[in-house]
């Protein structure tokens, strides 16, 4: 028996199911294999049997002419056909993410990504260039918000993903922290006041602690010493710090009395001191006379700025030379 075989994609429009050639009753079409390539070679099965299978992996029985010889008047036999299995090449996969959707305006932002069943990966976007089929990336600083792309391909297609970051203007806060008086004597108290407009929170530090409000007023303890006060605060990505500094006055003037003439000669008949005062340097206005024995001195003049000298005076009346000049503040 002659077997026919048509063109590959043929499908042979010319015979129909369940009708037969009247030319060639007992024939069949198989396409472009015989029943010995089938176990080996993928190819489509085609018949002019009506219910035979016309395209299909699996196992078709196909009228063929038999009955052990060629007469026409043989009968029909079966003969299988098995057309093999056709394997498909997975489409890549791709796994994108950010380590944060929203940054403040000049930070950095970390990409990770990976893709199964790719070959090659590319950037666009926010960044661009090859990539590999994994890893992680730093990009910035970033000034806008910013789209990033990449796109995998391997041999079973290719795949893309997109993601966006918000970048947000960073807010400005402002404190205003004031004292009631930057200058005081020794164990005075003094009243901070403060404001911090759209301020979430307050944190108090330096001669205060804790938690503050937006805005307030608040009394210290009295103070021994010179202290700053430090207020910082935060509103979303905005924060601040202020301080403010307490002088506490010391009011007290202290020296050694000499024991020397300028002569080098030992200062036996050691008369007093003079304490002199000006508000500039070395132009004194005022002085107070002070016994042999004092030590110290504890300033008694109206609240300013003044400088201060000391002179020693001996029996006769004789006046030293101005000590060095310390500066005071009175409050």
């Amino acid at each position: 028996m002659t077997t026919m075989a048509p063109l590959a994609g043929d499908l042979l429009t010319d015979w129909f199911p369940g009708r037969i050639n009247r030319r060639n009753r007992h024939r069949t079409q198989v396409d472009k294999m015989s029943t010995t390539d089938a176990p080996t070679r993928s190819w489509i099965v085609m018949t002019r049997i009506a219910g035979a299978c016309f395209a299909t992996t699996a196992l078709c029985t196909v009228a063929a002419c038999g009955g052990g010889g060629g007469g026409s008047g043989g009968g029909f036999g079966t003969s299988s056909v098995t057309a093999a299995s056709v394997s498909t090449v997975p489409g890549p996969t791709l796994s994108f993410t950010a380590d944060a959707d929203t940054v403040n305006s000049g930070a950095s932002v970390s990409l990770s990504w990976s893709s199964q069943d790719a070959d090659s990966c590319s950037a666009a976007g926010g960044w661009s260039g090859p990539r590999s089929v994994s890893g992680t990336a730093t990009v910035g600083p970033l000034t806008q918000t910013t789209s990033f792309s990449l796109d995998c391909s391997g041999g079973g297609g290719s795949v893309s993903r997109q993601l966006t970051v918000v970048v947000e203007a960073v807010k400005e806060l402002e404190i205003s922290l004031s004292v009631d008086r930057d200058l005081v004597s020794e164990n005075d108290e003094v009243t901070i006041t403060w404001s911090a407009p759209g301020a979430e929170r307050c944190v108090a530090s330096g001669g205060w602690q804790g938690e503050r409000t937006a805005s307030g007023d608040f009394v210290t303890s009295p103070l021994g010493e010179s202290t700053t006060f430090s207020l910082s605060c935060e509103a979303g990505n905005a924060s601040a710090v202020a301080m403010v500094a307490v002088e506490v006055a010391d009011l007290t003037l202290a020296w050694a009395a000499p024991t020397e003439n300028v002569d080098g000669t030992a200062l036996t008949d050691l008369q007093g001191f003079f304490v002199y005062w000006g508000d500039a340097s070395r132009e004194y206005v005022g002085k107070l006379r002070l016994e042999a024995s004092a030590r110290e001195w504890q300033i008694d003049l109206p609240a300013g700025d003044y400088h201060f000298a000391l002179t020693a005076v001996d029996s006769e009346g004789d006046e030293s030379a101005y000590s060095n000049e310390v500066r005071r503040r009175v409050p």
